[in-house]
């Protein structure tokens, strides 16, 4: 069992679920050096985790500390277990905050637990050139499942 901050990972239950699952929207666009595909891939490997009981996170936005409704946010698709839960609005800010600099830093002095994670986050919103581009092969090295698992490696988005 693996516990982070907000996260607890642990393979302590049978897999029920054995197809991942698809990404039925356009392709993201590139965040933090990852790719839109990068980004699609860490999103399947996380559902098909909490999907099959695996991968829990609490219901508290991990950037203000509000409880409930939370949605999750990833600095590093390579790692995508790691994700963040955050509320609407501290995603919806942390995804816009190199456009509207002084809302952010005011959400951030107002809003925000005094040691998040958000607070270390670059001013320049995440965007940068796709090259972190994690393939399959690099996801599947670093995820931290036991070889029980059984994966279905041919269907992860390869767009």
């Amino acid at each position: 069992m693996h516990r982070f901050q907000f996260v607890t990972l642990a393979f302590d239950k049978p897999q029920t679920v054995f197809r991942l699952p698809q990404w039925r929207w356009p392709v993201t666009r590139p965040y933090n050096g990852f790719s839109g595909g990068a980004r699609i891939r860490g999103w399947q490997l996380n559902r098909f985790y909490r999907q099959n009981g695996w991968l829990h996170y609490d219901d508290v936005c991990s950037v203000t500390g509000a409880v409930g409704e939370v949605g999750l946010h990833n600095e590093d698709y390579s790692r995508p277990w790691t994700a963040y839960p955050v509320s609407k609005r501290a995603h919806t800010l942390i995804h816009t905050r190199a456009r509207f600099s002084k809302a952010w830093s005011a959400f951030l002095t107002k809003e925000a637990l005094s040691d998040t994670w958000a607070k270390t986050l670059s001013p320049d919103g995440g965007v940068s050139i796709a090259d972190r581009d994690c393939g399959v092969v690099h996801l599947l090295e670093h995820a931290p499942h036991p070889e029980w698992v059984s994966l279905p490696e041919n269907e992860f988005d390869g767009r």
